[in-house]
């Protein structure tokens, strides 16, 4: 069980090869976090597609609220959000088609308002 004052949020993934490159979407757009050392947990669900395996996430402006990344499978990461800096932070998850090798990227949010 986790604690309540240590939340998780999640985004769900999905990967399109309708346009060339491919193109994905996120499932929110962004997330608010509030509390301290929040999980937020990356999931790409459709088949044929992984995260770039060299350089998953990136992170547009230099931060110290994610210090920690975590790679469970090649359609799983997580990172740890220290909140720690009110404002908007933008990111970019590199996806790669498997059976083409194509990379293409997509841009959520993350929305930090610490207590």
């Amino acid at each position: 069980m986790i604690p309540a004052d240590k939340p998780v949020f999640s985004f769900t993934v999905s990967a399109s090869d309708a346009t060339d490159p491919p193109t994905a979407t996120c499932s929110p757009e962004f997330v608010s976090v509030s509390a301290r050392n929040a999980l937020i947990e990356f999931e790409l669900v459709t088949p044929g597609y992984s995260f770039d395996p060299d350089a998953p996430i990136t992170f547009n402006d230099s931060t110290t609220d994610f210090p920690d990344l975590w790679v469970i499978s090649a359609t799983q990461l997580s990172v740890r959000d220290r909140c720690t800096t009110a404002g908007k932070f933008a990111f970019t998850l590199h996806l790669v088609e498997d059976s083409s090798g194509k990379a293409f990227k997509v841009d959520p949010l993350i929305v930090n308002e610490p207590d």
